[in-house]
């Protein structure tokens, strides 16, 4: 009999122990994971609650705070420039629930984050409740040039800063209008088979060098390949499972971030849209937009592995800069001072197509010797634009990151050590 209770008494510890880690595992250590998971709608429930700003990295105001009043209870969250930045700043919708930042940053922008929540334990003897206001990486003038570059085609473009890992430009095309995702909307459109995915990072394409000779090309790609799983931006919905195509399967943020780490000797970069968070306690009488500020966030860059050996990324680089010389690409940004670049582009295919057409891409750093923005762009295959075998650099895919290089150098989207 005393044997058993024994048994009995090992076994409850035991289960007591279990249930322990488990608590204490989803409590706090998978707590921030759960939180930001895909699937968690609870974001949605606190649509009465006040909820902080998005702002792009030059002050444009991406999404409006929300500033909930009696007369307003449940206000619609508004974004100034509809589809331009859907796929980053993403939606928060009664019926769709929540996506893009505002998913993955959920906790700093309703004020439940653990640094704001402590901020806010100086307001115990004030009627406010604090949240978080995001200041992203995205730099609105670059991103209006990358939506105009690539026009009415499908495909992306990105933007980044190859020592940082920071995003300036995220465009994927075709977009939507998240002012009307929401089933309040005036006129929310028929969603009947959801939303367009972001080209720029959730959709792998098959790359393939331009000609047989463009060696650069190749190997820009080969080492592409040696990191084809999640880049770790802070945007939920990058896919894990690779896409089975011909070539190598890459998504234009991949291939952006391997050309971006022949500018840090072949380390790549962790990437990022979110710079700051800034906590804050919101106006509440007026429902107007905040005013004053607490204590910011900065988000620190991160390497994220080697993709090329320093030799061969210093190499690599400078045979992508003579493919440019060798296709007579240059920049000239606003000051006048022509820039040298370095190219590598080709064909790619579209898993998501059964058609035989091909599209191009092309990716692009400048200045070539010191590199501060790199550019890669992707057209996917379209019936009324089918694009030929590209020639010398000179694809449209390579123009489009041009012309994103140079508006990007111009209004010193990006920090450049050579000048003020």
């Amino acid at each position: 009999m005393s044997r058993r209770i024994t048994r009995l008494t090992i076994g409850l510890v035991i289960a007591f122990a279990v249930l322990l880690v488990q608590l204490t595992n989803l409590g706090y250590l998978s707590a921030d994971e759960l939180r930001r998971h895909e699937f968690n709608q609870r974001a949605v429930t606190a649509l009465s609650a006040p909820r902080g700003a998005i702002m792009s990295a030059d002050g444009e105001a991406i999404a409006l705070a929300l500033n909930p009043t009696e007369a307003e209870p449940r206000p619609m969250r508004t974004y100034p420039h509809g589809p331009l930045y859907a796929h980053t700043a993403g939606y928060f919708a009664l019926n769709l629930g929540v996506g893009g930042v505002e998913r993955h940053y959920n906790a700093e922008l309703s004020g439940s984050a653990t640094d704001i929540a402590i901020d806010e334990m100086a307001d115990l003897f004030r009627d406010a409740q604090r949240v978080g206001d995001l200041n992203l990486t995205l730099h609105h003038g670059v991103q209006l040039t990358a939506r105009a570059a690539l026009g009415d085609r499908d495909g992306a473009v990105v933007v980044v800063a190859p020592t940082t890992g920071e995003i300036v430009a995220l465009w994927s095309r075709p977009s939507f209008d998240p002012n009307k995702v929401d089933a309040r909307a005036p006129e929310p459109p028929a969603l009947t088979s959801g939303l367009p995915s972001a080209r720029a990072y959730q959709r792998h394409y098959g790359l393939t060098a331009g000609q047989p000779a463009d060696t650069a090309s190749a190997d820009l790609l080969a080492g592409a390949s040696r990191a084809l799983g999640p880049t770790g931006i802070d945007l939920p919905g990058e896919p894990d499972a690779i896409a089975a195509v011909s070539g190598a399967p890459l998504t234009p943020l991949q291939l952006a971030l391997a050309a971006a780490s022949l500018a840090n000797g072949g380390v790549r970069m962790r990437p990022y849209v979110v710079h700051s968070v800034t906590g804050r306690t919101p106006t509440d009488a007026d429902g107007g937009q905040p005013t004053g500020s607490g204590a910011s966030r900065v988000t620190t860059p991160q390497t994220a592995g080697r993709l090329f050996e320093t030799a061969d990324a210093a190499t690599l680089l400078a045979r992508m800069a003579a493919q440019a010389r060798q296709a007579s690409i240059s920049l000239t940004p606003a000051d006048g001072v022509e820039l040298t670049a370095a190219i590598a582009w080709g064909l790619l295919t579209d898993p998501t197509s059964s058609s035989t057409r091909t599209g191009s891409w092309a990716v692009l750093l400048a200045p070539a010797d010191a590199p501060t923005v790199v550019v890669a762009a992707v057209i996917e295959p379209d019936a009324a634009l089918d694009v030929a075998e590209p020639r010398g650099g000179g694809t449209l895919a390579t123009m489009i990151a041009a012309t994103a290089a140079e508006a990007t150098l111009a209004l010193r989207a990006v920090s450049d050590p050579d000048r003020p």
